[in-house]
Order: structure tokens, then C-alpha cells, then sequence
């Protein structure tokens, strides 16, 4: 009677309440989630549509610049076109190459500038010596007599116009310079840099001035410096329309892509690009003009730009198609495609015709903020949802007490050891009963007390066993990968309930292909169980770095080194990488037995000797290297531990590597589970019913065309 009056008294008090505190919460959960994900769209669509403005305001102050160095070109070029057809009285004192190189006969003013350098031979940036006050003059060799032609005289009465327009243009511009058909050259600034045998005749930026007949826009090694420079050259003229030789000007593009101040606006990590609209074989690409960061190479001027034509480029072909069209029909916008593998935000907008600027920007600095303000809107409904939660848990317990209390008083003894022994039935052996009633449930509660300190042993001891074994069994994966080309299986047979073998697959981060791990750890048994979980924990790390196979596996044995110390355990390990082609594998070897490649169409074994180097976890500094194997379509590889071949049977004879050669050979015309299983049941009839000794692991694998449909 007591039990039924608590139910009912719980059943009208508690299921309304149950009922309201559920929907409560439910409504509460998903508010908070529908009002995050709004706050967080609505601020990356804010973010994105800022990041096109910026895009748009950089392609107008490009364009502007663009405009203001073109107007000075003009400008150059008809002051030239004015002096070159106007006579002249004697020759003025000025500074040719040699001049500049030679102490004593140098302008006053010529010093080191940062902002001139020369490239070494290891790419050290050596800054460059020139003059602002005085230009130079140049010949080519053999024209000496252009020392004492009048154009010097003529040309030298522009220095005021290329101070003026060099100190107004800023740091876009690199140089000024005019050459005449006779080979005489006036560059500015003053500098001794030409190199020998240099001809400015034979420069495209004069060839195709000339030839063109209007303004050029092309890129160059400056022949001076080495550095990268766009060259914007026009013809100049005489009063009868015949062409007296090209103005040009330097300039470094790179100068007018606002890094520094975009930077500062979004992230260092943004990156700016001016790129055009290009014909690339059947397609249209978007050639690289200029990217903020650019490194120079080391290279001659002789032998040209550096990858003459760059292309900006996406994983994702179709996005990056759109926005090509986009930009061939000067359109601006934003997209969200991948950069160098890391998935970004595209902003672009138009300038000079069909070039454009671009800005490209890692999508978690555009998302980082929205995702901030959204996470503290969820938190907070989060909250609240506890609270809702806490509050109807509260008010249930005290309904439950007043219930509970007044029917158990009287049959409080038999209840305690119905809750003790239900305790125990989940697994909770801490229980102990008090029971003072002097008849006989005190003597079963002593009886029930006295059990539970024997059961708890045998729990112990059995909970442990069933956890390793557990997660022994779940560290491993339960089906091989499915890879065209590739047939694989692999098993691990534990001699105990939990083993320290281990094996893996798992897919290579840098070049993708096939990977396989198969670790032996020292002893079995829930500590060789332990170290192996460790092991395979620093290996799952490892395995998505970009860092070459050998380094991997050094840093997962200093981080082994650091975990064992001195407890004089380690791990074996053979970790082998195939090709995606198939056709070639890369492999290590700490301390492992070799794997084996068989080769059924000629009936011969190789052994994958390599250098075996020490095992892991025996000293920090050991360095590993890789071996490289070509492979073949049919060959069958071999991964194993060495509880195969050294198990060992009622006469104590040990399987050994020769049988289970035999038995590959005859079975390589099987699938690789079948060959695995044929492997497996050999050892267990060569046993013949003596116990395993040793952990039992092997993964093999065919190269065929198996998963290939």
C-alpha cells in the first residue's frame, strides 16, 4: 500500500511538471541557436561586403596611380621631344657609369639607399649606391665618341623635371630613364650599376615601344639591381614625326597594393594581387602582375622575369572559372573558395580595362568575430537552459522526498539493503548497511557487508581486464580502406585479454596515397595495452603533419622518449606509405622486422631491409630515414609481428619465415582477407592446441585492380 500511494503521488505531481520544464527547455535551446546563427550571418555578410569595398577603394587608388604614372611618362617624353630639337652651346660636367664607380669622381651626394639593392649570389639584399641630385649617362660599348655628342647637352637640361617628378611620384617609382637611337642613355637616379655589355637597344621595353608606337606595359629584371620592376616605356619623337628613342619609367607595382595598410584594417595574413584576363591554351587564367610580399630570385637580367607567366589559382576550378569571367568583364564581388588549401574569401574589383585587383583573406579571419558573438549568444541561452533544467531537477527531488519519506520509515532496513544491493547490480561495491534491530535482518545485513569487500576484488580485477580489452579492440580499425588498386586486410589476435600490437591506416597529409602503420609493443598484457595506446595517440598526431614520413616518426619517439622515461620499454614499428599511383611506397623501419613484397609472376621475395634504426621510446635524439620500393601490378606485400613465425608447437618447433613464404606463394592468387585467413588458421593448426604465447598482428596487401569499378 505504502509503495502504491508513493507512485500516484508521484505520477500527479510530477508528470505535469516534467511535462512544462521538457517544452521549457526545448523552446529555450533552439531560440538561442536560431538567434546565433542569425547574428552570425548577418555579420559575415557585413564583413564580406566590407572586404568588396576595400577591394574596390584599392583598385581606384591603383588606377589613380596607375593614371599619375602614365601622365608622367607624357609628360617625360614631351619635355624630352622639346629639348632634343632645340640647340645647344658646349657640353655641361656630367656623370657617366664610370664615374660613379670610380672614388674621387663621384657627385657629392651618392650613398647607400634601402630602397636600391643588389642580390647577392645568396639572396642578401646589398643596398645600392645612387645620387638624387645628379643622373647618369650611359653608352653601350664601343660608342665612345657619344661623350662629346650634343644630346648630352640636351638631355641633361631635364635633371630639374626628374627631380621634380621622381620626389612627387613616391615609392612606386624606381627609375627614370631615356635612350636615344645611338645607344646614349640618361638614367635617374644617378647610379654605377649597368653591367657590362649592356645594351639598352636590345631591352624589350625599347624593342616594343618602337614597335608599338604608343605606351608599353611589361614586366623586367631591372639589369642594374636584379630586382623585379614594371616598365611603362613610350616612344619620343622629333618635330617630323621620326623617332629619337624611348622614355621609361621603373616602377614597383608591389609599392601599390596597400599591404600595410589592408593589413592593419583585416590581418597580416591578407593578400593582395593585380592580375589580368590572359589567353592559357584552351582557357582563360588570370595572370599575376603583382602580389604584395613578392620575394625576388636570384636570376641574371640576361635570362628574363622569374616563372615568366604566374597564374592565380583555386582547388575549385568551378568557382575559380566564375570569377574569371567575372573579372574579364570587369566586374567586381565576393567569393569563398579555397587559397593554397586553406579555405578564403576572394574580394576583386576592376581597374585598367580588364586588370583587377584581388584580396584574398583566410575565411576564419572574416568568421572569427561572427563566430565569437554567436558562441556568447548560445552560451547565454545555454544558461538559461541549465537554469530551467536545475530548477525543475530541484522541485522534482523535494516532491520526491516528502513521498519517499513517509513510506519508508517503517521498512527502512529492508529498504536499505534492497538500494545497497541495487547499487551493487550497477557496479557500486562502496555500499556498507547499518542495521541496529537486534533480530534477524541485523544478522543479513552483517551477512551482506561481509560479501562485498570479496566482490570487490573479483570486480576489479574483471572491470579492468574488460575496459583494456575494450579499448584494445576499438583502437583498431574494423575494416581496411577501400583504395583503387589496392586489395587490404589486417588482423591483430591478442594472446591475453588486451595485447600491445597495433596497426593502422590512415591517409598521407602531404602527396595523399596509402598509408600503414604496425607497432609491437614489448611484453602484453594491459601495460603493453597502455603504452600501445600512447604510441598510437603521438602516431594519429603525427599522421596529419606535411613534414616528410621520417621526421613523423622522429617526433613521435621524442614524445615517447618523454612518456616511458627509464621504465625500459619501447615499441617496434614499420610504417610504409604507397604512392596514389600505386606504383611506389616509401617506408620506415624503428626496430621492426622487415616487410616482405612478393612477387607471384616470377616466384621471388624481397625483404624491405632498409636501415632499421632503434625502436621508439629508447633515446630521444635517434634520427630516422626513409626507403623508397618501386611496386608492380600483382606483387603482394607482407606487414607482420613476430608472433607468426616464432610460434611454436608441442615439440617446441617454431613456424618460421620460409613456411609462411610457402604459404603466400600458394595462395597469391586468393584476395588479401583470404590469404590473411589461410594465414591465421595455418599457425593455429601448427600449433596444434598449445596456447598462444605472443600477440599475433599482420596486414597484407595486393596490388591489383581490386575497388577499382
Amino acid at each position: 500500500m505504502r509503495k502504491k500511494l508513493f507512485i500516484l503521488l508521484l505520477a500527479f505531481s510530477l508528470i505535469p511538471l516534467l511535462v512544462v520544464s521538457y517544452f521549457s527547455r526545448e523552446g529555450i535551446q533552439k531560440l538561442g541557436t536560431v538567434q546565433s546563427e542569425t547574428l552570425r550571418s548577418g555579420m559575415i555578410r557585413i564583413l564580406t561586403g566590407e572586404m568588396r569595398q576595400s577591394a574596390m577603394d584599392s583598385a581606384k587608388l591603383v588606377q589613380q596611380q596607375a593614371i599619375s604614372l602614365e601622365f608622367a611618362l607624357k609628360a617625360i617624353g614631351a619635355e624630352a621631344e622639346d629639348v632634343l630639337n632645340d640647340p645647344v652651346n658646349g657640353i655641361p660636367k656630367v656623370f657617366f657609369r664610370e664615374d660613379f664607380n670610380t672614388m674621387g669622381r663621384q657627385p657629392d651626394d651618392l650613398g647607400p639607399s634601402p630602397q636600391y639593392y643588389v642580390l647577392s649570389e645568396k639572396g642578401e639584399r646589398i643596398p645600392s649606391s645612387i645620387s638624387l641630385e645628379e643622373p647618369v649617362f650611359y653608352y653601350p660599348e664601343g660608342r665612345e665618341y657619344l661623350r662629346k655628342d650634343p644630346d648630352l647637352a640636351r638631355l641633361y637640361q631635364l635633371k630639374p623635371d626628374l627631380k621634380s617628378f621622381f620626389t612627387e611620384a613616391g615609392t612606386a617609382l624606381h627609375r627614370i630613364y631615356i635612350c636615344l637611337n645611338s645607344g646614349l642613355l640618361m638614367g635617374y637616379p644617378g647610379h654605377g650599376n649597368y653591367p657590362e655589355n649592356y645594351d639598352p637597344r636590345k631591352r624589350a621595353w625599347f624593342t616594343e615601344a618602337i614597335r608599338q608606337g604608343t605606351t608599353v606595359w611589361d614586366k623586367f629584371i631591372d639589369a642594374s639591381t636584379g630586382q623585379q620592376v614594371y616598365t611603362l616605356s613610350k616612344p619620343i619623337r622629333g618635330r617630323n614625326g621620326k623617332v629619337l628613342g624611348v622614355v621609361a619609367i621603373d616602377i614597383q607595382l608591389v609599392e601599390l597594393l596597400r599591404k600595410e595598410d589592408l593589413s592593419t584594417q583585416w590581418s597580416n595574413d591578407i593578400q593582395a594581387f593585380v592580375v589580368s584576363p590572359v589567353q592559357s591554351g584552351s582557357k582563360v587564367a588570370l595572370r599575376v602582375w603583382a602580389e604584395s610580399g613578392h620575394q625576388n630570385d636570384i636570376i641574371s637580367w640576361k635570362t628574363g622575369v622569374p616563372n615568366e607567366v604566374r597564374y592565380l589559382e583555386s582547388s575549385d576550378p568551378k568557382k575559380m572559372s566564375f570569377m574569371t569571367e567575372s573579372i574579364t568583364k570587369s566586374k567586381s564581388g565576393v567569393m569563398r573558395m579555397p587559397y593554397n588549401g586553406v579555405d578564403s574569401v576572394w574580394a576583386f574589383a576592376p581597374f585598367r580595362g580588364q586588370g583587377s585587383y584581388v584580396l584574398i583573406v583566410p575565411e576564419q579571419v572574416i568568421t572569427e568575430v561572427p563566430d565569437s558573438a554567436a558562441a556568447q549568444t548560445l552560451e547565454l541561452s545555454n544558461n538559461l537552459y541549465v537554469a530551467v533544467g536545475a530548477a525543475s531537477v530541484f522541485t522534482l527531488l523535494t516532491v520526491s522526498l516528502v513521498a519517499f519519506f513517509g513510506s519508508r520509515k517503517i521498512m527502512r532496513p529492508l529498504l536499505d539493503m534492497t538500494r545497497a544491493a541495487e547499487k551493487i547490480s550497477e557496479g557500486d561495491l562502496s555500499v556498507h548497511v547499518e542495521v541496529k534491530t537486534g533480530d534477524e535482518r541485523e544478522t543479513l545485513a552483517k551477512a551482506f557487508n561481509s560479501m562485498i569487500p570479496k566482490l570487490q576484488d573479483h570486480m576489479r580485477i574483471s572491470k579492468s581486464l574488460e575496459l583494456a580489452h575494450e579499448v584494445h579492440t576499438n583502437l583498431l580499425p574494423e575494416l581496411p580502406p577501400q583504395i583503387c588498386g589496392l586489395d587490404i586486410s589486417g588482423v591483430s589476435i591478442s594472446c591475453d585479454e588486451t595485447g600491445g600490437d597495433y596497426f593502422d591506416y590512415y591517409e598521407p597529409p602531404d602527396r595523399g596515397g596509402t598509408g600503414i602503420i604496425l607497432g609491437d609493443v614489448t611484453g602484453h598484457g594491459v601495460s603493453a595495452a597502455l603504452l600501445m595506446t600512447t604510441g598510437r595517440a603521438h602516431l594519429k598526431h603525427a599522421s596529419r603533419h606535411h613534414s616528410p614520413l621520417a621526421m613523423r616518426i622522429g617526433e613521435v619517439n621524442k614524445l615517447l622518449c618523454s612518456d616511458i622515461g627509464d621504465t625500459g620499454r619501447f615499441m617496434t614499428l614499420f610504417c610504409m606509405e604507397i604512392s596514389p599511383d600505386n606504383t611506389s611506397a616509401t617506408y620506415v623501419r624503428a626496430g621492426h622486422d622487415p616487410a616482405s613484397v612478393y612477387d607471384p609472376a616470377t616466384g621471388t621475395k624481397r625483404d624491405l631491409m632498409g636501415n632499421p634504426m632503434l625502436a621508439l621510446g629508447i633515446f630521444d635524439e635517434s634520427e630516422y630515414e626513409e626507403n623508397k620500393v618501386d611496386l608492380s601490378e600483382g606483387v603482394i606485400i607482407f606487414i607482420g609481428t613476430d608472433g607468426i613465425w616464432e610460434a611454436r608447437n608441442s615439440r617446441n618447433e617454431m613456424f618460421g619465415r620460409e613456411r609462411l613464404d610457402r604459404l603466400i606463394f600458394a595462395n597469391a592468387e586468393r584476395s588479401a582477407s583470404e590469404i590473411q585467413q589461410e594465414i591465421i588458421s595455418e599457425v593455429y593448426r601448427f600449433q596444434d592446441g598449445m596456447e598462444q604465447e605472443d600477440d599475433i598482428t599482420l596486414v597484407i596487401i595486393k596490388v591489383n585492380n581490386f575497388n577499382c569499378e
